[in-house]
């Protein structure tokens, strides 16, 4: 797995290669715990002419840990980084949960509102607008749908060996960062098209009021039925198709 040296270590990646010009470039952001490997199913189902990088956080999966604190902001920067050097054009930024949060961080710093700088179109999966969101979206157990009990004991260890690569203080720090996080006013303005998708499981009335998805030309929400929160491992060809599909809007 190739490296990109970062001023905090090193940041693993994957890219299936360039293309050619005017193809779709898809760029996945994985969730809290997770890593480049939650997305082998989705990337498999895509078609070649796609090109599909992933990478991977601070401290997840072979990227290093960071010896000093950092917070949310700080994996947005090194997203936006990836993005220069890799000399990425009119990207398909595709987050699960917290990579979903990321991604609305990373678009927002565009400069040129209408392109949000090298983000061409947000596919968030189950990406919080705040972190605090899903309480009052949802009801009963669905967190990991149905995912049978071996992948969720791996979503699991995997969770827990990454928290456990950082000092508990450092977490802390991050995780509050996370916290604060609010992207209500970046959807609200936002000028790219952004399809926001929700496995359908305990879905309550009024939850995409819950989940505070504004109201915005530019925004869809999709539903996933009978589907609970790590849509790229439970519900991957549905994900492929999706992401697929919005390559039209490129």
């Amino acid at each position: 797995m190739p490296t990109m040296s970062m001023p905090w270590g090193t940041m693993a990646y994957t890219d299936s290669g360039d293309t050619g010009a005017g193809l779709p470039t898809m760029l996945f952001l994985h969730g809290t715990g997770c890593d480049a490997g939650d997305w082998d199913a989705v990337i498999e189902a895509l078609p070649p002419t796609v090109r599909k990088l992933t990478l991977e956080f601070r401290g997840h999966g072979r990227s290093s840990v960071p010896v000093g604190p950092f917070t949310f902001s700080d994996l947005a920067d090194d997203v936006v980084q990836f993005i220069e050097a890799m000399k990425l054009r009119r990207v398909i930024l595709v987050g699960h949960s917290l990579g979903g949060m990321v991604g609305m961080q990373v678009a927002r710093q565009g400069d040129d509102t209408t392109r949000c700088g090298d983000v061409a179109v947000l596919v968030l999966l189950e990406g919080w607008t705040r972190l605090g969101c899903m309480g009052k979206a949802f009801e009963g157990e669905r967190f990991y749908g149905h995912l049978d009990a071996s992948a969720i004991e791996a979503i699991t260890r995997k969770r827990d060996a990454t928290m456990a690569r950082f000092p508990a203080e450092t977490w802390e720090h991050f995780w509050r960062s996370v916290r604060e996080f609010d992207g209500s006013a970046f959807l609200s303005e936002a000028r790219i098209p952004i399809l926001e998708v929700y496995g359908g499981m305990g879905r309550v009335p009024g939850a995409e009021h819950e989940l505070r998805v504004p109201e915005n030309l530019y925004i869809q929400t999709m539903w996933i039925p009978d589907a609970g929160h790590y849509l790229p491992i439970e519900k991957p060809f549905e994900v492929a198709k999706i992401c697929a599909d919005m390559a039209e809007f490129v």
